[in-house]
């Protein structure tokens, strides 16, 4: 068996960062080109760390949709995903870890592409025109910018406008130095991201000085066009899909299938014999009963939902939900389910990754990662708390927890009837175990 895991950043804040990765693994799936597909994500479930444990594949590909190759591609997902190269061998699989997007012609393409069409939308003549590369970076990988300088050069060499200049969100020149830095009357910035997550719709339209929701506005004198970032576009599939063929791993030929294939396996033997057992399940928020999933005891599911972005466009985006097991599920819908493949593929959408820990719960083997070894594992921040004093612990697992359907066995808590196996603090507490230990 063959699996495919794409790791993005993921976002507390907006849907669409990993909205973006969902929608490329649903086209990973309907192409049946391996039997399981799946995401990972620093800020949401399932996260790099947790990611595998749902994919039963002895050949498991990654791909890093990142834009530049630094300290998410280089540091972060290795250490989580214990990647030791290009190929890892580690209990009984071996892990193909691909290259990023920055150095495929795609994302050259992209760049030059939204430069060109704000400079014809909005009238800029090249001579008039300076165009600002907007990168992430981060002071601690200095080759995190190496990438959105590549793209200012290759439009320099192509010769579209007056002055380039790249700017970064987290790293020198920052991005409102981009009117010091140049002085052509018409900027066009051009924000070297893949999606349109906060970064791209909140701290970079603001540190340009543009108004809430504006992409033209007159700044210091000049006038500044907006563009959308470089990875919304639909073709971003056909790049991913040769990243995962230099692995070099036997692939099942691209065809037209269900929309409800491709999903992890880790856990579906278990999941149908509980299923089979009683013809009905419960889990988190969830009921399967009567050959349709919906919101437990959801008067009013009449929507009835097609496919798992659909499914997912509700559940998670309306609100958005970027901690998955979450409490408080959006209600109103049911799927229609044939058999327990299908109810696992709805469950396996509302709660990615769940069902793999709690079928090795249910077996007593599941692998429990305390805070501190957690910690220990980080290389940036969270590292902090390795010597997180127990009580500030307990009040922050008190207020984070209490609004998941999961129980923290990490942290010594036991479960309540009802509740989801949790083998490790998320994303979302270590986020609030920091505020709390600032």
């Amino acid at each position: 068996m063959t699996g495919i895991v794409l790791a993005g950043h993921g976002s507390h804040i907006s849907p669409n960062t990993a909205g973006l990765v969902w929608r490329q693994v649903d086209a990973l799936r309907a192409l049946g080109i391996a039997d399981e597909v799946t995401a990972a994500f620093w800020k949401e479930a399932p996260s790099f760390h947790r990611a595998v444990h749902a994919l039963d594949s002895r050949d498991i590909i990654i791909v890093p949709l990142f834009t530049a190759d630094g300290y998410f591609t280089r540091t972060v997902i290795p250490a989580e995903m214990g990647l030791t190269g290009a190929v890892t061998a580690r209990d009984g699989r071996t892990l193909h870890y691909t290259a990023s997007l920055s150095g495929h012609p795609y994302l050259a393409r992209m760049v030059q592409q939204r430069a060109r069409d704000a400079m014809r939308e909005h009238g800029f003549a090249p001579e008039n025109t300076a165009i600002a590369v907007i990168g992430h970076s981060t002071r601690r990988n200095p080759d995190s910018r190496k990438a959105t300088e590549g793209q200012a050069e290759l439009l320099r060499e192509a010769g579209l406008a007056a002055q380039v200049q790249a700017v970064y969100l987290d790293d020198s020149p920052e991005i409102p130095d981009i009117y010091t830095l140049t002085d052509a009357p018409c900027i066009v910035a051009v924000p070297y991201f893949l999606a349109a997550g906060s970064h791209t719709t909140i701290d970079v339209p603001e540190a340009l000085g543009l108004p809430d929701g504006a992409t033209r506005a007159r700044i210091h004198g000049r006038e500044v066009a907006y563009t959308q970032p470089v990875g919304v576009d639909a073709d971003l599939i056909e790049v991913i899909v040769a990243l995962i063929q230099t692995a070099g791993v036997p692939l099942h030929t691209p065809s037209d299938g269900d929309a409800w294939r491709g999903f992890p396996h880790a856990g579906l033997s278990a999941f149908e014999q509980a299923y089979a057992a009683s013809g009905a399940f419960a889990f988190g928020e969830l009921l399967v009963s009567g050959g349709r999933a919906q919101v437990s005891g959801d008067a009013a599911a009449g929507q009835a939902i097609a496919s798992p972005a659909q499914l997912r466009a509700i559940v998670r985006e309306q609100p958005f939900r970027s901690l998955a097991t979450g409490r408080g599920l959006t209600g109103g819908w049911h799927v229609p389910v044939k058999d327990a493949a299908g109810a696992f593929a709805v469950i396996e959408t509302v709660y990615p990754g769940a069902l793999a820990d709690w079928a090795q719960a249910s077996a007593g083997a599941l692998e429990i990662t305390p805070l501190r070894a957690t910690a220990a594992r980080q290389t940036g921040m969270y590292r902090a708390l390795e010597n997180l004093p127990h009580a500030r612990l307990s009040a922050v697992v008190d207020a984070v927890c209490s609004n998941c359907v999961c129980c923290p066995l990490w942290a010594g808590r036991g479960p309540s009837p009802g509740e989801l196996p949790c083998a490790e603090a998320c994303n979302h507490l270590l986020s609030a175990a920091l505020e709390e230990n600032a």
